[in-house]
């Protein structure tokens, strides 16, 4: 797998699958490898739930926003 996403399908239905690698948009867009990333409280209540508040989970949402990496391209404006 060249990008494995933890990936939540439905309530309680959580899949390792390969996304696309994200491309330069912007000029202010910034790519970074990613190396660790964390699953925080949030992420158990949209996997629980399928919710947090109003914030409903309408489809495929991968998971883990608390990540750490290595800058590995960035747009012309950064």
């Amino acid at each position: 797998m060249e990008n494995p996403s933890f990936v939540l399908r439905d309530i309680k239905d959580v899949v390792i699958e390969d996304r696309p690698k994200p491309t330069l948009k912007d000029p202010h867009d910034v790519i970074v490898h990613v190396a660790q990333t964390g699953i925080c409280g949030s992420d158990v209540h949209y996997w629980q739930r399928g919710r947090i508040g109003d914030f409903i989970l309408t489809g495929p949402m991968v998971l883990g926003h608390e990540s750490s990496g290595v800058v590995v391209e960035v747009g012309d404006k950064v």
